[in-house]
């Protein structure tokens, strides 16, 4: 199973974090200055290494919202996602996509 992680910025940017930033932003021991005073979207992509035998992948995808501090760490995630900060379609399918780009380098489709 991989993990792949997503910020959404409110100007429509997705940064992306391996498991090690993620870690270590979660744990305090890394700071995002760029994000200070800030609240984004976070979206955490799992899915299969590899295709079943009739060439499936599960995909699970979950999200929350990250509150940042004067300093650029994190200071409060909430999995209650409220109305005005739920995403939408085109970003869930986006960071679907952008997680599953070499796993799945060719064409697929998102059902």
């Amino acid at each position: 199973m991989s993990i792949r992680h997503f910020l959404l910025s409110q100007d429509g940017a997705i940064e992306e974090f391996s498991d090690e930033e993620a870690s270590a932003v979660a744990e305090g021991k890394q700071d995002l200055p760029r994000y200070a005073d800030k609240q984004l979207r976070y979206v955490q992509v799992a899915f299969d290494d590899s295709p079943s035998d009739d060439g499936e992948i599960q995909v699970r995808t979950m999200g929350a919202i990250v509150r940042f501090d004067t300093e650029g760490r994190l200071a409060e995630a909430d999995g209650e996602l409220q109305a005005r900060d739920e995403l939408n379609e085109f970003e869930h399918d986006a960071c679907v996509q952008f997680a599953l780009r070499e796993t799945l380098p060719v064409s697929y489709a998102l059902n």
